[in-house]
């Protein structure tokens, strides 16, 4: 064979492979960050609207959930710490009637919740110098037993800050709050941080996020996907486990119905039991690996009278869908370099035969 021979061969071979399935030069995929809810953490807890009609018992396993309240002075049969609540005016009576007998019946409870989002209608719903008169009459006198006392939970609407900060300016510094109770829906897992730095800043005080979930209450259309809620609860949980002034948290979704709230944030099935989001939460299982903060808040809670879950849209800033991004393999196709080459063979093997 001739050397002209070879190199048409050899210039026929390249330009074939080029219309071929092009080669491709592959950058390195990022690394996908584990998970790091730190698993020996105890801050979670459980927002509990059940009674006894679930059992609490399966959220214990991992040793992860310490403590649970029930927007109520009401508790479950549990060996979890119960932390009670005084929910507002509306059930000064009820309160008063329970709260002592709670104490005397119930280990280990040290602290008790004030009441659950007077800025909001649909809640508690009482100006700040009401919450003032109801708080030296009915949470004070518990501080003297010895117990600590968290803030009226504020919504994250923006009213919510506002209320608290007129509260404590009513106050005149005749209140003791020992940590700051707050809610927070939204679908953005940085604002949710950003909040709660916020709240640490302004009030220079522990913080105990009492109800938090992927939640968009402005736009219904909006929601998390079933992984979103996955990668949020991982972003904003692992931060909470690692932040010394974060003392406890405790999701929104732990309960079989979840009303107003998107489903995907139940911690149950419907039947009342733990599903693959509860066991995340509790750390008895990994989420799956994100690449990023899910990303846009509001009146929540529970009727103190029924116990039925009665959560409402009617503030709080909501934000879009969450955007999750995953590292795309890229690749810098190479078939016009082939073709580019199989030409210069050519033309030096048509150059030679002369």
């Amino acid at each position: 064979m001739t050397s002209l021979s070879i190199y048409l061969l050899t210039a026929l071979a390249i330009v074939a492979a080029s219309r071929a399935t092009p080669m491709a030069f592959v950058l390195p995929r990022q690394a996908m960050p584990t998970n790091t809810t730190t698993a020996n953490s105890t801050k979670a807890g459980l927002a509990w609207p059940n009674g006894n009609t679930v059992d609490m018992s399966q959220y214990e396993s991992s040793g992860k959930v310490s403590w649970y309240y029930t927007w109520s002075a009401f508790p479950a049969n549990s060996t979890l710490e119960y932390v009670p609540m005084f929910w507002g005016e509306k059930v000064v009576d009820q309160f008063s009637a329970t709260i002592e007998q709670t104490l005397a019946s119930t280990k280990n409870i040290t602290a008790v919740l004030g009441m659950n989002e007077p800025d909001q209608g649909g809640q508690s719903n009482i100006p700040p110098q009401t919450g003032v008169q109801l708080w030296t009459t009915y949470m004070e006198p518990l501080r003297a037993k010895g117990l600590r006392l968290g803030s009226p939970a504020l919504s994250s609407a923006p009213a919510g800050k506002t209320w608290l900060q007129d509260f404590f300016t009513a106050c005149n510094g005749t209140c003791n709050v020992d940590f700051i109770a707050l809610h927070w829906y939204g679908t953005d897992a940085q604002a949710f941080i950003a909040y709660l730095e916020d709240y640490h800043n302004t009030f220079q005080k522990p913080l105990w996020v009492t109800e938090w979930a992927c939640q968009n209450f402005v736009d219904s259309n909006a929601q998390c996907s079933p992984e979103g809620v996955v990668q949020f609860l991982n972003v904003t949980q692992s931060f909470m486990d690692a932040t010394d002034y974060v003392e406890r948290y405790s999701w929104y979704g732990a309960m079989p119905n979840t009303g107003d709230v998107n489903p995907s944030n139940a911690l149950m099935d419907t039947t009342g039991h733990i599903n693959a989001l509860g066991d995340q939460y509790i750390a008895a299982s990994q989420p799956l690996a994100n690449t990023s903060s899910p990303t846009g808040s509001n009146a929540t809670g529970v009727n103190p009278n029924t116990g039925g879950v009665t959560k409402g849209g009617s503030g709080g800033g909501g934000g879009g869908s969450p955007t999750i991004t995953t590292s795309q393999t890229s690749s810098l196709s190479i078939s016009f370099w082939q073709t580019v080459a199989a030409i210069i063979i050519l033309n030096a093997a048509l150059l030679s035969s002369f």
